[in-house]
């Protein structure tokens, strides 16, 4: 029988030089995306025929947008269709997505520790799979999914051990895939890459007539799909500022009751 799945990603913008007091380069996001069993097969016809339809394996979003490598020759339209397209496809579902979000700081700035001395990636999937188990148990879908996550950092095939799915099935396992093989990664590669870009382009001092047009489209997934760890910031793009963002931001520490741990952090 043919299990849900939850497929993951991971997005950051390393050495990027936008920033804001909130949005930081060294920042660390996973993103997961929940696919029903019953759409499974019809979600990946849909995918892998925009790519027949394209003449392409799989679809590099950072390439797309800068036009750069299969894409040198799209104008600016096409590339606005091809997204288009893709936000069609994922915006027919509800498709339940889980976004974390680590930094250097981030534990501190929530009156935490890190006793175990764990990596930022082993940090943000912790708390990814926390948010992942809380939904399993909502939906009462026990032993009933498989979790795949992008093949960036193990080789497509390669599985690993995830403790904390232990009190939700008995096969606590996350297999690396490649999205050259399983066009399902591409669900999650778009959410992650629509979600850091989203907040890039939220922070920008200026923006582009493409810059609109594009975080509308972002922000129709974000709107059409449920989310778990990211309220959607659904803002009139053509007003919203870096100090918008930052300010939003504090406003949810503050809501949290952990913005006493933020300051300290930010004065340390």
């Amino acid at each position: 029988m043919m299990k849900h799945v939850f497929v993951i990603d991971d997005t950051g913008s390393p050495g990027n030089k936008s920033e804001s007091l909130m949005l930081r380069s060294d920042r660390v996001t996973y993103v997961a995306v929940f696919i029903a069993a019953d759409i499974r097969e019809e979600l990946a016809l849909a995918v892998q025929n925009l790519l027949s339809k394209h003449n392409l394996q799989e679809f590099h979003f950072t390439d797309l947008i800068n036009r750069r490598k299969e894409y040198a020759g799209l104008s600016t339209d096409s590339v606005i269709n091809l997204f288009k397209d893709f936000t069609g496809i994922l915006n027919r579902y509800r498709l339940p997505y889980f976004v974390q979000t680590i930094t250097p700081r981030t534990l501190a700035e929530n009156g935490l520790s890190n006793n175990l001395n764990k990596t930022l990636d082993e940090i943000a999937l912790d708390f990814l799979f926390a948010r992942i188990v809380h939904f399993v148990k909502v939906k009462r879908i026990h032993n009933q999914f498989e979790v795949w996550i992008d093949s960036g950092k193990k080789k497509h095939g390669h599985s690993a051990e995830v403790p904390n799915l232990r009190r939700v099935t008995k096969d606590n396992i996350m297999l690396y895939q490649s999205s050259d093989k399983n066009v399902l990664i591409q669900v999650a590669d778009f959410f992650a890459f629509a979600m850091n870009r989203n907040q890039l382009i939220a922070i920008k001092p200026s923006r582009t007539a493409f810059d609109i047009v594009l975080i509308t489209l972002l922000n129709s997934v974000f709107f059409c799909n449920e989310s778990s760890g990211s309220a959607s910031v659904l803002y009139d793009e053509k007003i919203f500022t870096k100090e918008d963002y930052d300010t939003y931001q504090i406003e949810k520490f503050k809501e949290l009751g952990v913005f006493e741990y933020w300051k300290k952090v930010m004065r340390d």
